[in-house]
Parts: structure tokens; sequence; C-alpha cells
């Protein structure tokens, strides 16, 4: 009964965040940082995304906070499976102890709105969910640094790797760089297996490379893959 009054007394128009992290105790000290804030309301917290789907319907949290490198989750793809789930409906934060270049540009691109680095002062968790939650980002400065650099090296890459290949060889080799096979390759577009390997010839002396492993490693260490 004095919960339930308690939950009255609430404003009625909290911002509701489900969290996700397979650790027990991260999950309660974020409850209680964030239960501390009248405007936030925790909905739900799960170790895994197993019951994502359930939870959305029952409960319809507005933002979803996440550490997609907790042991036991899988990094970039974690957020992708909790996207796909959410269907674009929930707007994504993720919380974190480190992000590198790529992932924060992978991040982005897949509408991400929030990345939170754990050695930040707690006191900006709340502030960021809100930001998120009127429509705004939240970026620290290091992970924006970070973003645009990745940006700018694969721009950079970019202009050297079409500076010796042709548009047909660019695409070739991107296909090639993520582990196509020929035949998938050909398939891709639209020429005859014939041709990749002239293609692959001409990119490989053009590069001064030997191999698909080389071709797939220059373009990791380029940012292009």
């Amino acid at each position: 009964m004095f919960t339930e009054a308690m939950q009255n007394l609430l404003p009625s128009n909290r911002i509701k965040v489900l969290l996700i992290d397979p650790h027990p105790i991260v999950l309660f000290g974020l409850s209680v940082i964030l239960e501390e804030d009248d405007s936030l309301e925790i909905v739900d917290a799960l170790h895994s995304v197993d019951r994502i789907k359930d939870v959305l319907k029952l409960k319809k949290p507005d933002i979803v906070l996440i550490d997609p490198h907790s042991p036991g989750f899988d990094g970039v793809n974690q957020v992708k499976q909790v996207q796909t789930a959410l269907g674009g409906e929930v707007r994504i934060v993720v919380y974190t102890a480190t992000v590198n270049q790529s992932e924060t540009c992978d991040l982005i691109r897949m509408g991400v709105k929030g990345i939170l680095l754990k050695e930040m002062p707690i006191s900006l968790i709340p502030q960021c969910l809100k930001k998120v939650h009127a429509g705004g980002e939240w970026l620290d400065r290091r992970s924006m640094r970070m973003a645009f650099e990745q940006i700018l090296q694969r721009e950079s890459a970019y202009k050297l790797i079409s500076a010796h290949l042709s548009s047909r060889e660019i695409s070739l080799a991107a296909l090639i760089a993520k582990g196509y096979s020929s035949k998938l390759a050909a398939r891709e577009l639209q020429i005859t297996e014939g041709s990749v390997r002239v293609y692959l010839n001409r990119i490989y002396s053009k590069l001064h490379i030997s191999s698909r492993l080389q071709l797939a490693l220059l373009f990791k260490e380029k940012g292009l893959s």
C-alpha cells in the first residue's frame, strides 16, 4: 500500500528506462542512482537480451541503457540485436568503459543516441538520458573526436584506393575484403567468375599485394571494412 501510494505521488510522465547488463551489481547500482531522480523510472533490469521483446510489450521503455562490452555480450553486435528488437521505436544509450574509433562510428551510424563512458561523473547519466529523451544526442568529446578521426581516415583511405583502382575494382575489393567468395562476388556485381579473377589480379598488382587475406587486412587497417 505504501509503495503504491508513493508511486502515485511521482510524476506520471517520467522517462521509462530499461537497463541491460550481465552484472547484477551494476544493474543494482544504476537503478539506485537513476531512481534518485523523480523524472526517471527503471521499468526493468535485464541480464541479457533474451526477454527484451516481452519487456518492450509490457513495460514500453523510452530508453535502453546498455553496456555492449560486458563479459558474455557481443560488443556492437549486441546493440544491433537490441536495435532489431526495438524496431527503431526506442532510443539507445551505450554505457561502457571503453569504445574505439570503429565502434564509435558504427554506433553513431546505427542510430545510437548517446555514448557514456564509465569514467565520467555519475551525475551525468541522468542528464544524458533526459537530453536523449528530449530528442537530443549525447557524445562525450573523446567519442566525437574518435568518430571524426575515423571518418577522416576512411575518406583519406578511399582517396588513396580510388587513385589506384577503378570503381568496379573498388566494389570487388570491398566484397572480397568482407569475405565474399568469387562466386558470391560475381553474383553481387553481376559479372562472371572469370571476370572476378581478372579484376582480382589487377587489384593485387596495383596495391602490391598477393592474396585475399592481405586485401582484407589492408581494408581493415585503412578503416574501410
